[in-house]
């Protein structure tokens, strides 16, 4: 068992340090636990005195004592024993395990507290609780251990980011990470260029605790980036003992658990010629590929970590550790490495009022990519044909060797790349070097120990490179990049850095035996800033797509305080303060304040409990507090700026172009997202906690969500504009239960069980909300289609799929389709048509005789308009001063009334797809077609009525298509 350092409020330790003038004499022993092995580092004081010692690493003890004295023997997680020494020289004491003292001691906000004391909703795990076996990345050691808390990894490559969600979230667009705070320092979690894993430089083995805090009234005092809930890493410090070191390493095999089973060539071969439309002499290969053998193997992976601990002159404890990562992935040419460099000492000055801590962690990773596409592509490529061509022209033809498709002499641009080429011609990597460090102070007032004094001192300090290399003629080339054979050169450079600046007080003290009161007030600084450069170029240098730039920075400053009381160790209460100021905000909005309040009462201590054998712990919780948001993309949403313009829009003057800039949306009224949580929940054990657990039930709220948002054109500078609108509820139950069912000399087994219930609505989001009114999300991607939306009523990030239509026999049927509701925006168009003729004022100027066209006639126009259009989009307002420009003549119309101004409508309709920012090809071709259908009915009928009637027609259209649409018994 490792040596633990003695509680810290513990009298100092002076070994052979008489309290007294009595006379003396040596005694000595050794400590274990209860399954013989020794206990290095127990405390072993005369009671009643500061004399005492501590144990060797073999748990053996030696003491000067008075005569009649006795002796207190405390070790963190064991039941304090004392001893009367009388005449005895000689002491073997056993331990035992006290569960309801085992890991009393939690990481929380700025300090400790028992964890009978908690109040709040917090769990926290230690090593020999995290999962077991390989574990690449720290987010591995977690998984399915705590309730509430979901981690689900981006992809199945070795070294992946994984996304974190603690009880779902609470925001739209703004982050939903929770905040992840490594031995003090909160780190900047917004994405790494290239997909860096956020805590993968984290060496897992490094790692002591895991303290996940979930509900407001422990997170609050994190205030402005606790929304989502907090992750607390610590990691392993020095010991008390001697020299130790310590190595563990592993190797693992990985293998694809299961394949699916596409066509053999010979099946390809004999079943594609029975498929209608392919010709009959089509020219198969001659080869039998099976391309999935081509992109799969047997990934070997191996770890090796070594530390040593100690304590310089019992002074200094320290710890160095350096680890190895080495995991292939299951891909060919897929790699993830990682080096780590943890080092920490903590000396104590003053007669040990004064505790220095000093931590530096230092990571280099390295990931070799592969594209997604790969596995996709090798299910689909024709198993007929060969890997490669074996041409004797391989370095200078299309390909370079390896199969493609072509036509005639040229590559085509639209195929199923080789997945095997993929793999062999693209250099895709991403290099990742992070420094994290900090530096503690902690000083007790001398004659005031109730009084402690921190300051912390932290930096986070990242540089990714990502870079991507193919050389010309590669087959990727002809499909990607610029289609033309060009080979690519990029590289992508991000620099990130977080500075921090904690001062703080801690006072804690014990008033009648009873009265347990603490104190903690503190002020925060802290610093983000990053910058972004990449390049484009061909394998020649030359460039092909303009470089990208950006620097960036913002600041929070915040004001905390926290409040707790315990009275008889049985009735708690906690209340937490933070205001936070975020340079992200105008000076009026600045500020946010988020309160906390939490209640706590030990029932399991009360006298009709206090003797029951078979309940040990029972302790009910209830809390309320907010937190804030402010984690968005844009580090300044309030202010107005600019940004340099594409290309195109570049500005000749001379010889040279320059390149313009456009400005940005913004919201100088933009302000702080707030979460206001409930939460109540009980801790039990029974039988001693063998078996133990907790309960909890919750309820979120959130307001003023930062949420981007369809604007009217206009009205900013950008169609999209981040604002605060709208609200969300979130609410769930989340159950623990842990059981120990083995525990013996050579086995401990024991059984852990979690279950978590969530669910999400959105309860407001737009000004004005309607049945059809959502905002897209969930790009699919390389299509520009969204397959998600939030809608009031709905989940966040709720699936809208179209719906396929079936006639009266059940078989699908293009004309149902008109006769079905679908998820597409013919009734959202049908809407937009209606506010856009409502809004068009009634010219007398304008005369025609579409009042007497059939009816029919009109419906198909508008059919005509939206049929081809598959998109899902969000109607909007339209702009109506650009309608009545262009609908609205200044002068009479002289000419005949057959030629009625058909361009001033198609440019109003031009206007109104630009404001609606739809899929430009498929709208164009839809608006194309509605304007000349338009001009040809102009033409059919004589002028002798006037635009009033005209609007009075397609009013009685458009109510026709709205319940063609929507009423799917016609």
């Amino acid at each position: 068992m490792a040596a633990n350092t003695p509680p810290s409020d513990q009298p100092s330790v002076a070994p052979q340090q008489n309290a007294t003038k009595q006379a003396t004499r040596k005694i000595t022993g050794s400590v274990i636990d209860d399954l013989g092995d020794p206990l290095m580092g127990a405390s072993v004081m005369v009671k009643g005195t500061n004399t005492g010692t501590v144990t060797d690493l073999d748990g053996r003890f030696s003491l000067d004592v008075p005569e009649g004295s006795e002796i207190e023997v405390r070790y963190i997680g064991f039941t304090t024993k004392v001893i009367s020494v009388g005449s005895q020289s000689s002491f073997n004491i056993a331990m035992s395990e006290d569960a309801n003292q085992l890991e009393e001691m939690v990481v929380v906000g700025y300090g400790q507290v028992k964890k009978g004391d908690l109040t709040g909703s917090v769990s926290a795990i230690k090593p020999d609780e995290m999962n077991k076996g390989v574990q690449s990345t720290a987010q591995d050691a977690l998984v399915g251990k705590i309730a509430g808390v979901n981690i689900v990894s981006n992809s199945g490559a070795p070294g992946a980011s994984s996304t974190i969600r603690i009880r779902s979230g609470a925001s739209l667009s703004a982050s939903n990470d929770p905040l992840i705070v490594i031995d003090g320092v909160p780190v900047d979690n917004s994405s790494i260029e290239g997909g860096g894993n956020v805590i993968g430089s984290i060496n897992p083995n490094d790692i002591e605790t895991f303290t996940v805090l979930k509900d407001a009234s422990a997170t609050a005092i994190y205030g402005s980036r606790a929304s989502n809930g907090v992750i607390v890493i610590t990691t392993k410090k020095g010991t008390d003992g001697s020299l130790k070191f310590n190595y563990n390493g592993n190797v693992s095999f990985a293998t694809v658990a299961k394949r699916l089973d596409p066509l053999s060539a010979d099946e390809f071969r004999k079943f594609v010629p029975t498929v209608t439309g392919v010709p009959a002499d089509a020219v198969f290969g001659t080869a039998n590929t099976d391309w999935q053998d081509e992109i799969f193997r047997t990934a070997i992976g191996t770890e090796h970590n070594l530390s040593v601990a100690g304590n310089i002159k019992k002074q200094a404890p320290f710890r160095a550790s350096v680890g190895y990562t080495d995991q292939q992935g299951i891909i060919k040419t897929n790699r993830y490495s990682r080096f780590t460099l943890d080092t920490g000492i903590n000396p104590t000055f003053l007669n040990k009022h004064l505790d220095v801590a000093l931590n530096a962690k230092y990571s280099a990773e390295n990931n070799y990519i592969v594209d997604g596409s790969v596995v996709n592509n090798a299910l689909r490529y024709d198993p007929t044909r060969p890997v490669k061509t074996g041409s004797s022209t391989a370095s200078s033809d299309p390909g370079l060797g390896y199969f493609i498709w072509m036509n005639g002499n040229s590559p085509m641009a639209i195929q199923t790349d080789n997945p095997v080429a993929q793999l062999n011609l693209i250099d895709n990597k991403n290099a990742i070097d992070r420094f994290i460090g900090n530096a503690t102070l902690r000083y007790k007032i001398h004659g005031l120990e109730d009084l402690v004094l921190n300051a912390n001192m932290g930096l986070d300090y990242l540089v990714s490179k990502h870079t991507k290399d193919a050389p010309d003629k590669a087959g990727m080339m002809y499909t990607s990049n610029i289609k033309d054979g060009t080979g690519l050169d990029y590289d992508g450079k991000q620099k990130k850095r977080n500075t921090l600046l904690d001062l703080y007080a801690n006072y804690s003290h014990t008033f009648g035996k009873k009265h347990d009161f603490g104190a903690m007030a503190g002020y925060g600084w802290q610093h983000f800033w990053k910058k972004y450069d990449d390049t484009t170029l061909s394998p020649s240098g030359k460039e092909l797509f303009s470089p990208y730039h950006y620097e960036t920075e913002y600041y929070l400053l915040s004001l905390y305080g926290r409040l707790n009381y315990t009275y008889d160790s049985k009735y708690m209460v906690t209340a937490t303060l933070r205001a936070d100021a975020s340079s992200r905000f105008a000076s009026n909005n600045r500020w946010g304040y988020f309160p906390s309040t939490a209640l706590g009462w030990r029932i399991s201590d009360e006298a009709f409990l206090k003797d029951n054998e078979v309940c040990s712990n029972l302790k009910l919780r209830l809390s309320y507090g907010q937190t804030g948001q402010q984690d968005i993309i844009n580090d300044y949403p309030y202010m107005s700026s600019f940004s340099v313009s594409y290309p195109e829009s570049s500005y000749r003057f001379g010889d040279k172009w320059y390149p313009t800039y456009r400005p940005n949306a913004y919201d100088s009224d933009i302000k702080w997202e707030t979460t206001t949580t409930w939460n109540a929940g009980f801790d039990y054990g029974f039988l001693n906690n063998t078996i133990y657990g907790s309960v909890d039930i919750y309820k979120r709220n959130t307001k003023d969500l930062l949420n981007t948002i369809n604007v009217i054109s206009g009205t900013n500078f950008s169609s999209v504009l981040t604002t605060n609108i709208g609200e969300m509820e979130n609410k769930g139950v989340e159950f623990s239960i842990n059981a120990l069912a083995i525990r013996t000399d050579n086995w401990t087994w024991e059984i852990g069980f979690n279950y978590t219930w969530n669910t999400s609505e959105i309860t407001k989001l737009n000004v004005i909300d309607s049945e059809s009114n959502f905002v897209e999300t969930g790009a699919i991607s390389g299509t520009g289609k969204y397959v998600q939306i939030f809608k009031i009523g709905e989940r966040p990030y709720t699936f809208y799929l179209a719906k396929q239509a079936y006639d009266e026999n059940g078989k699908p049927s293009p004309m149902a389709l008109f006769l079905q509701p679908r998820p597409v925006t013919q009734p959202a168009r049908v809407h937009f048509l209606s506010r856009l003729l409502a809004s068009t004022p009634h010219s007398p100027t304008r005369t025609s005789t579409l009042a007497s066209m059939p009816m029919v006639l009109l419906v198909l126009m508008f059919i005509t308009m939206c049929r081809p259009i598959s998109i899902c989009s969000q109607p909007i307002a339209i702009r109506a001063a650009s309608l009545t420009s262009c609908l609205q003549p200044a002068t009479l119309v002289s000419r005949p009334s057959s030629s009625i101004q058909t361009s001033s409508l198609r440019r109003a309709i031009s206007s109104a797809s630009t404001t609606l920012r739809l899929p430009t090809p498929s709208l164009r071709f839809g608006i194309r077609r509605a304007t000349c259908v338009w001009h040809l009915l102009c033409r059919m009928f004589a002028p002798s009525q006037t635009i009033a009637a005209l609007t009075q027609n397609f009013r009685s259209a458009l109510t026709v298509m709205s319940i063609l649409v929507h009423a799917p018994s016609l």
